[in-house]
């Protein structure tokens, strides 16, 4: 599961606003956030408490931090990204004395609950016509840690050829099949059991997506071990249909088998031999080659912004891999999403 959670930092940098006198746009050291402070509140060099993007304040401490009543959601007690005198800001950062020393030297996870802060996460697929139970053993919530946050493992992506896609906004599905031929259905966190005479959406998409029959021709090929695919299911009913789709899809983006992730190149040939093609079968394709070569100095994070290829709307932001499998030691896997900073200030996502 990607990182959450309320983190001590150091202020970067602190720099004017043009034709603001009473904010101010702040960096933290090390990471590429930027948010909107009070003039004067921070200096560079200050040690704070970050709180990120998607965080629920409890009121007290909103009223703390003098923001109860102004943040998203239908509470108004969560932190998104925003736009403020045209300067986007990426979370809100607090002063230490918000919490005793002795909290926070027990570190992150300590910090977080003693806050009271937990994570905003987008409602699944309504579910009345399935039983959910919790994912099987060896299937764990599918996650991808930001490039903003982890900027030292975004560098190591310009060491070779990546594959970039686009980061589709739906519901996280897959499918998986047992060395036993047994073949589930998920959602991002539970398992969807089916109840005779009536078929969930996932199922229905499975079906007629041909989801099933892929991760089975999969299967057939590596026996003895378990299959699982990973897709984005979108469409009517899911996560407001962004793209003003007719009917379900499902856009595949990774392929694990016996425990091992697919190499991005494996991944597609997958795909391209069950399907005949990738084109509408996988989230959209931005690039293959050296990582530089797409940014042309530009960051990642404004490369994250642009159109989307499945709608004329705003692109929900990327995933970076490279083309051949990488693990890092005490980081794990080698694969990172950028959310477009423009489309979460533009969205309530």
């Amino acid at each position: 599961m990607a990182f959450f959670g309320v983190t001590e930092e150091e202020i970067g940098s602190v720099a004017a606003i043009p034709g603001a006198d009473r904010i101010e746009v702040a960096t933290l050291r090390g990471k590429d956030f930027q948010f909107v402070i009070g003039r004067g509140a921070f200096r560079a060099g200050d040690r704070c408490l970050y709180i990120p993007v998607d965080a629920l304040l409890p009121a007290p401490l909103a009223a703390a931090l003098g923001v109860a009543g102004k943040l998203a959601g239908s509470e108004k007690n969560r932190v998104k990204t925003v736009k403020l005198r045209g300067q986007l800001s990426q979370g809100i950062v607090a002063p230490l004395d918000v919490a005793p020393a002795e909290v926070r030297a027990r570190g992150t996870e300590a910090l977080t609950a003693h806050l009271g802060v937990t994570k905003h996460e987008p409602a699944e697929v309504v579910c009345n016509d399935a039983t959910l139970q919790e994912l099987p053993d060896g299937v764990s919530v599918y996650d991808i840690e930001g490039a903003d946050r982890y900027t030292e493992q975004a560098a190591l992506l310009h060491e070779g050829d990546v594959l970039i896609t686009e980061k589709v906004e739906g519901s996280n599905f897959s499918v998986m099949v047992r060395p036993d031929g047994e073949t589930l259905v998920n959602q991002r966190t539970r398992t969807i059991l089916p109840r005779e005479g009536v078929e969930h959406t996932f199922w229905k998409i499975a079906r007629e997506r041909r989801a099933l029959d892929f991760a089975r021709s999969v299967a057939a090929r590596h026996p003895g071990k378990t299959v699982l695919v990973y897709g984005e299911a979108i469409g009517p009913g899911i996560q407001g249909n962004l793209y003003g789709l007719r009917g379900h899809e499902v856009r595949f983006f990774d392929l694990r088998v016996g425990g091992a992730w697919l190499g991005a190149d494996a991944f597609l040939r997958e795909v391209e031999d069950f399907y005949g093609t990738t084109e509408g079968w996988v989230a959209p394709v931005l690039h293959r080659g050296p990582l530089g070569l797409w940014l042309a100095g530009r960051s990642i994070k404004e490369a994250s912004d642009g159109p989307s290829k499945l709608a004329e709307v705003l692109r929900e932001g990327i995933v970076i891999r490279p083309l051949e499998e990488r693990t890092l030691a005490g980081f794990g896997r080698l694969i990172l999403k950028q959310r477009s900073p423009t489309y979460l200030a533009s969205s309530d996502r």
